[in-house]
């Protein structure tokens, strides 16, 4: 199999595994926080962001992941009492990830919750928000529950943020970002 990797510290979607140890500072090309905030989680190091669509630039530090990380708890908190969750599972090549998904409805019933499975193509509002549940789980492209949480009238959580609200994982002991090895 080909290395994903084309140069030494590139980085190409969900896999970080190009980080050195001689790379001191990174530069980020494109838009949205998910990669910059998972690059700076997996390398601890700075990073440049630059937005060709905006043109806008910015730094991601690590102040900025726990802002960030913070309103992550924030959604986390108000699944407390959720009932009924649907668990989105992405159709795309690469974004199928129904074991995962499978194994969040097994926890969600072990727990006495409903989830029910729900699979698209393409994830947006405007196809899942008027489902009757309480929340989302999404096991499809981990991007989504990153970048476009804002955009749900529900929270939209990763399968890790639905093991802490269950009791399964504690975010004390550290945020584990959603990723597509």
């Amino acid at each position: 199999m080909e290395a994903r990797l084309s140069f030494p510290g590139q980085v190409l979607g969900c896999n970080y595994s190009g980080d050195q140890d001689d790379i001191g500072h990174y530069l980020f090309l494109g838009s949205g926080d998910f990669h910059p905030i998972g690059l700076v989680l997996h390398t601890g190091k700075p990073l440049a962001m630059l937005d060709p669509y905006s043109g806008e630039a910015k730094e991601m530090s690590l102040l900025s992941v726990e802002r960030i990380l913070r309103q992550r708890f924030g959604l986390i908190m108000a699944c407390d009492n959720a009932q009924v969750f649907g668990i989105l599972i992405g159709e795309k090549p690469g974004q199928m990830r129904r074991t995962l998904a499978l194994r969040m409805k097994r926890m969600l019933e072990k727990h006495g919750k409903k989830g029910y499975l729900m699979a698209l193509e393409h994830v947006s509002p405007e196809l899942i928000d008027f489902y009757p549940v309480d929340a989302f789980v999404n096991t499809a492209c981990p991007r989504i529950a990153i970048d476009d949480a804002v955009r749900y009238k529900k929270p939209l959580l990763t399968p890790f943020e639905l093991e802490v609200v269950l009791g399964e994982k504690q975010w004390e002991l550290g945020y584990q970002f959603d990723e597509i090895p």
